[in-house]
C-alpha cells in the first residue's frame, strides 16, 4: 500500500511538471506571436508611409514643373512660399502627409570647391567671405577651404593648410579621403578642421549639389549669402529689402497689414543694373549668379500611427523645358 502511494505521488509531480512546462511554452509562444504581429504591423506601416511619401514627391515634382509652365522663368521666395501653401492646402486620403520645398541654390554648393571647377579661385574667395559673415574663427578659414579642396580632388597634392590621404590614415581611427564630389553635407564631419562647432555655424548656408560651378539664385539667397559675393559686401540688407519688400527676410507681414511689394529680379541684367545704378558698385561681375533655380530640396513627412517617417528628395528641374528629375533620395536625414 505504501509503495503504491509513493508511485502515485511521483506521477502527480510529473503531471504538474508537464503542465508547468506546457504553460511556460504556451506563454512564450503567445509572447513571440505578439511581437511578430507588432513587428509585421510596423513593417506594413513603414511601407505604407514610404509609399505615401513617394507619392507626395511625385505630386510635388508635377507642381514644380507646372510652376515653370504657368509662371515665369525666374524663381523667388514668393514662388517657394506659394508651392508650400498649395501643398498644405491639398488633402491626401489616408494618413497626414506634409510637403515642404526649399531652394537649394540659395546656399553655397560645397562641390564648387572642386579643382575641376575652372573658377575655383572665385568660389574659394566667396566661401571664405561666407565664413567671415558667419563669424567662424578666422584662424580656421584657410584650413577649412584647403582641406575641403583636398577632400574633393583626385590628386595627392596637399593644399597649404589642407589634408590628403597621409593625414587621415594617421588618425587614431584612420580612413581614406573621398577624392570625389560630396553626396551629403554630413561628410564634413570627416574633413580636417570641421568640428561640431564649425558645422553648427555654417550648416544653414551650405548644401551639396551633384555638379560643380552652380550659381546662386539672387531672388532666394538671404543677405548673408548675398554679401559673400564679390562687390556686394555691405549691401545684403538693402538688396533683400528691395527684393522682398521688407528689411527682415523672415518678417512676412508688414505693419499696416498690406502685402509687401516684392521686386524679384526677372533677369540677371536687371540685377546688375540695380547693383550698378542704385548701389553704385562699379565694374560689378555677376558671374556665379542667376535669377532662377534648378535644384530643390523636397521634404515629405507621413505620420502613421505613432511614427513620423521623413523622406528627403533632391529634385532637378531643367530651366530650358521645365522637366523634373529625381536626383537623390534619402530617409531619416539628408
Amino acid at each position: 500500500m505504501m509503495h503504491t502511494t509513493k508511485q502515485q505521488g511521483v506521477a502527480l509531480i510529473t503531471a504538474l511538471l508537464v503542465v508547468s512546462l506546457a504553460t511556460m511554452l504556451a506563454v512564450a509562444l503567445v509572447k513571440h506571436l505578439y511581437f511578430d504581429i507588432r513587428r509585421t504591423e510596423n513593417i506594413l506601416r513603414l511601407d505604407q508611409a514610404q509609399l505615401f511619401n513617394k507619392n507626395a514627391v511625385e505630386f510635388g515634382m508635377v507642381l514644380i514643373s507646372r510652376d515653370w509652365e504657368l509662371n515665369n522663368k525666374f524663381d523667388s521666395l514668393e514662388d517657394i512660399q506659394t508651392f508650400n501653401d498649395y501643398a498644405i492646402a491639398i488633402s491626401f486620403e489616408g494618413p497626414p502627409v506634409s510637403l515642404e520645398l526649399t531652394d537649394m541654390q540659395s546656399c553655397f554648393n560645397l562641390n564648387n570647391l572642386s579643382k575641376n571647377n575652372t573658377e575655383l579661385a572665385r568660389y574659394r574667395s566667396q566661401y571664405i567671405k561666407l565664413l567671415i559673415q558667419l563669424k567662424v574663427d578666422p584662424g580656421l578659414h584657410n584650413t577649412l577651404s584647403d582641406s575641403l579642396i583636398d577632400w574633393l580632388d583626385v590628386d595627392s597634392i596637399t593644399e597649404t593648410q589642407g589634408a590628403e590621404f597621409d593625414y587621415y590614415i594617421g588618425l587614431e581611427k584612420p580612413y581614406r579621403s573621398a577624392n570625389t564630389l560630396m553626396t551629403s553635407p554630413s561628410e564634413l564631419r570627416l574633413v580636417k578642421g570641421y568640428t561640431d562647432k564649425v558645422i553648427e555655424q555654417i550648416k544653414d548656408y551650405i548644401c551639396v549639389l551633384p555638379e560643380i560651378k552652380t550659381a546662386i539664385n539672387i531672388n532666394t539667397a538671404n543677405s548673408i549669402m548675398i554679401e559673400s559675393v564679390e562687390g556686394l559686401q555691405g549691401h545684403g540688407d538693402t538688396l533683400v529689402q528691395y527684393r522682398d519688400g521688407h528689411t527682415d527676410i523672415n518678417e512676412i507681414e508688414p505693419a499696416d497689414d498690406a502685402e509687401p511689394e516684392t521686386n524679384p529680379f526677372e533677369t540677371l541684367a536687371d540685377f546688375k543694373k540695380y547693383v550698378t545704378d542704385v548701389l553704385q558698385v562699379k565694374n560689378f561681375d555677376a558671374s556665379g549668379l542667376q535669377e532662377f533655380s534648378e535644384y530643390f530640396l523636397m521634404q515629405s513627412r507621413t505620420k502613421l500611427g505613432t511614427g513620423n517617417v521623413k523622406l528627403f528628395s533632391i529634385i532637378y528641374r531643367d530651366n530650358s523645358n521645365g522637366e523634373t528629375e529625381l536626383i537623390q533620395q534619402t530617409s531619416g536625414a539628408l
